[in-house]
């Protein structure tokens, strides 16, 4: 039970009431990916022209910030019959302000959009989920060995006017996904350059943002699977591109079947870009096909328990594990999820056990690519959870607890909605969509 403080804070905020049991069924439309929508955004402040982009979910609370950022800097944004029309001719650099930076790690790539103008920028310690300790060093290690004048404080990091010059040859330890875009940003329009980045992130979402950047006249291409050369050119034009849709908003839908049961069809879902998960959910009993129209998914019965362990795209991807972590809360067996990326990523967990879940987080025998002790997830399934009064720990972990809260019996309510909100802009109305009871109160 909650105890009288935690009554008082659900009256006093918004929060999601869902009544679980209720299979699943119908049609849904996702809608563009946050993780490409950002970096895109980004993407088109770095032509002088107009860049038009489609499918940008500007619901989510950090494209709202991330847009009120670029703004700060000199940049152009508005919207336009439902899109969004960015032009980078304005852009001044300066100093970003702390508050609206420490709350979205995508503030980072706002250094790739300064260095391609030559112009400086105060980045303060960039924010987002509290899932783990998230390296920065990526960037500025290469941010110097491309030449730019970069160094960090104690209050962050600081950008000075320049652009690169020269042949320039790079190797990540880890695809990061953030710095290799930051790579791209920062040398695609640095005439007389050429810069050779090996080990970087294939993420679709940053192939999303390469092809905008095609479609604007950068010269990239792949030189091998991981291996990418930038050519740097005098200037990018104005273009027309819509964001990919969000495989991650797909996942949570298949995972919500897994739990809840039912059959749905996500009919923009990009289901070449969820094999690896895809593969281990059929394992677990889901039936998942590709379809004309996107993706079918059917689950009639309770899932089987599936071991798995993330890993830089094309595997099993951080931010899905919370939701195969949720559905083996529901499976018969015991299930092992290893978490290599991020070393606080099952913070959700403490909630879901609250609902009548046994999980147990323990040590690793390994080390997380941000360089901390890795966890291990122990899930021994059951045949039911039970609704309770929940709060989302982050985004991933957020959608972790509403899909439990639609397989679970009775009535749970899902608080710090603001977290939830960054990543899902409209999750009542999707699972509204597919008969769930769900409402958002307050």
């Amino acid at each position: 039970m909650r105890n009288l403080m935690e009554e008082n804070q659900i009256a006093s905020e918004p929060y999601l009431e869902i009544i679980g049991g209720n299979p699943l069924h119908g049609e849904v439309s996702l809608p563009g990916a946050k993780n490409s929508a950002l970096p895109a955004l980004v993407a088109a402040c770095l032509s002088d022209e107009e860049v038009t982009l489609h499918n940008v979910p500007l619901e989510l609370n950090d494209v709202k910030l991330l847009i009120e950022l670029l703004k700060s800097v000199g940049a152009s944004i508005h919207l336009q019959d439902g899109a969004v029309v960015c032009s980078g001719q304005g852009i001044t650099g300066g100093v970003l302000d702390s508050e609206k930076a420490g709350k979205i790690r995508h503030s980072l790539l706002i250094m790739g959009c300064s260095a391609n103008w030559g112009v400086p920028l105060f980045l303060p310690l960039p924010g987002g989920c509290g899932i783990g300790n998230r390296k920065h060093d990526f960037h500025v290690h290469a941010f110097r060995d491309m030449g730019l004048d970069v160094y960090e404080s104690e209050l962050g990091i600081h950008l000075k006017e320049g652009k690169l010059r020269g042949d320039v040859v790079l190797e990540f330890p880890y695809p990061s996904f953030g710095a290799t875009l930051n790579v791209l940003f920062a040398s695609v329009r640095a005439r007389g350059s050429r810069v050779v980045l090996k080990n970087a992130a294939i993420n679709p979402e940053v192939q999303d943002v390469i092809d905008l950047l095609g479609k604007m006249g950068g010269q990239i291409r792949w030189i091998d699977n991981r291996t990418v050369e930038i050519i740097g050119v005098d200037r990018l034009h104005g273009t027309t591109h819509a964001v990919m849709p969000d495989r991650i908003v797909a996942a949570t839908c298949i995972a919500a079947v897994g739990a809840a049961r039912g059959q749905i069809a996500i009919l923009n879902g990009p289901y070449q870009v969820l094999t690896t998960e895809i593969d281990a959910w059929r394992k677990a009993g889901l039936t998942i096909e590709p379809s004309a129209s996107g993706i079918e998914v059917k689950c009639d019965r309770r899932p089987i328990a599936v071991d798995i362990v993330t890993e830089a795209y094309p595997g099993f991807h951080t931010d899905i594990q919370p939701l195969h972590t949720v559905l083996m809360t529901f499976a018969e067996g015991t299930s092992v999820v290893k978490e290599t990326i991020l070393d606080n990523r099952f913070a959700y967990c403490h909630e879901l056990n609250r609902m009548g879940a046994s999980i147990k987080v323990v040590p690793g025998d390994f080390t997380c690519v941000n360089g901390k002790p890795g966890q291990v997830a122990i899930v021994e399934g059951t045949e039911r959870l039970y609704g309770a009064d929940l709060k989302a720990t982050d985004i991933r972990g957020g959608a972790a607890t509403v899909v439990a809260a639609l397989g679970a019996d009775g009535m749970s309510r899902i608080m710090n909605l603001y977290q939830l909100e960054r990543g899902y802009g409209n999750i009542t109305g999707i699972f509204q969509a597919l008969g769930a009871n769900i409402v958002k109160r307050g």
